[in-house]
């Protein structure tokens, strides 16, 4: 809960630049109860155990934002923008060379091992909610996660809003584009694919899907 309000506080200006503060004020209120009511609701995919449960957390935090911009008449593609300004803004405030640092090492052989782990037991299907996927290297250097199911989508189904699916990978490009990651997220279950791929190779150029272009902050 200190997370989500550490949300609600930095997303609101952002709100009130687009919208009117008015309409930040009344919406962060719903969002509030909204929360409340989602929070207990959160899947369990295995606790601190599993690296995607804060993606479940934050994901709460939108579907609850949705639901309040919702009831106002904004779309979708609103609430998502505002998402990717404040996650934008958040990497943004974290010096260049250290944000390229970080993404060199996310393709070392620790961290690879660390989500070949967390890989494997997801296949054991402990948790119904969760993610399952394996990791796959390529010879030219590309990582890929292999999704064959989504905790994200599956938590959009449950709480119907699956019209938030074909945006499920904005923060995926976000950090990917400031970090050097070269990641192609094209191809995911919230578009109707059988599988949702997220490809990684250091260095190659971002690839930004065109359910994104228009809701992603511009620039690299």
């Amino acid at each position: 809960m200190r997370a989500f309000a550490w949300f609600v506080r930095r997303i609101q200006p952002l709100m009130a630049r687009r919208w009117g503060a008015e309409f930040a004020r009344v919406v962060i209120a719903d969002v509030r109860d909204e929360y409340g009511r989602l929070a207990p609701q959160l899947p369990d995919i295995g606790g601190w155990r599993n690296v995607f449960t804060p993606v479940m957390v934050v994901n709460g935090w939108m579907v609850a934002l949705h639901r309040a911009m919702a009831r106002r008449g904004r779309t979708p593609q609103d609430t998502i923008a505002v998402c990717a300004e404040l996650s934008d803004d958040v990497f943004r405030a974290v010096p260049t060379p250290v944000l390229r640092l970080v993404g060199r090492l996310a393709f070392t052989r620790p961290v690879q091992w660390v989500f070949e782990r967390q890989a494997a037991r997801s296949r054991r299907r402990a948790y119904p909610a969760d993610f399952v996927y394996a990791v796959r290297v390529g010879d030219d250097g590309e990582l890929a996660l292999v999704f064959e199911e989504c905790a994200v989508n599956k938590f959009y189904a449950a709480q119907n809003v699956r019209e938030l699916a074909p945006f499920c990978n904005f923060f995926d490009v976000t950090y990917s584009r400031l970090m050097g990651m070269g990641i192609d997220a094209s191809q995911t279950i919230g578009l109707g694919c059988s599988t949702c791929e997220l490809r990684y190779k250091h260095g190659r150029p971002t690839a930004v899907p065109p359910a994104l272009r228009e809701v992603l902050p511009r620039g690299g």
